[in-house]
């Protein structure tokens, strides 16, 4: 893995903790539960969280437990994980358009599940780093990526049976700045203007 991208997990890791942390502080002394979902295509993979991410929130939340769940795989739409995902309609035809299969997701999910068991954690955050195949498949894909992307958090939220998930997300870098990368960064940095 690349300095540069464990600094950037780091500060994820950090975000994603200073962002919960009034709500911890303000618990009480009784411990919390705080759930890390980490998930995406290839930097994603490539992650080991026990050497960064792990390490990161759990001095973090020192009083508390935390869990990580990571689940990815390089190369992959987001229509591997939403399962509503619609092409743009005004590209191709209907034979040639990509279809969804929401297969990565079940298999997030299933993590998710064995990871938590029973527990219903006090704080959910999706660490989420995805977005580079959709900008290289097109318009297809890059033009729908803003309402994918809300729409997988709002699958996330209905599967976990909660309203309150945190989301912090890795942006595509700034090498390519135009097209369907400019249009796919665009959709996640408006996303994440739009949640605390």
């Amino acid at each position: 893995i690349l300095p540069a991208f464990e600094m950037k997990i780091r500060t994820f890791a950090l975000a994603a903790a200073v962002g919960l942390m009034p709500a911890a502080l303000l618990a009480g002394d009784d411990p919390r539960t705080h759930l890390f979902i980490l998930s995406g295509q290839s930097n994603m993979a490539a992650l080991k969280p026990e050497s960064s991410f792990t390490p990161a929130v759990t001095r973090a939340f020192a009083n508390d437990k935390v869990l990580v769940v990571k689940d990815a795989k390089s190369g992959q739409p987001i229509r591997r994980w939403y399962k509503q995902w619609k092409p743009a309609e005004n590209v191709g035809t209907p034979a040639t358009r990509p279809k969804a299969d929401g297969l990565l997701f079940e298999s997030l999910m299933k993590a998710v599940r064995g990871k938590i068991g029973d527990t219903k954690p006090d704080t959910v955050t999706l660490v989420w780093m995805q977005g580079e195949r959709d900008a290289k498949e097109g318009p297809a894909s890059a033009t729908v990526y803003a309402a994918s992307l809300k729409g997988l958090i709002a699958q996330l939220s209905e599967a976990l049976d909660r309203d309150d998930i945190n989301f912090v997300i890795g942006r595509l870098s700034d090498h390519l700045k135009t097209g369907d990368w400019g249009t796919v960064r665009k959709a996640q940095e408006e996303l994440a203007a739009t949640r605390p």
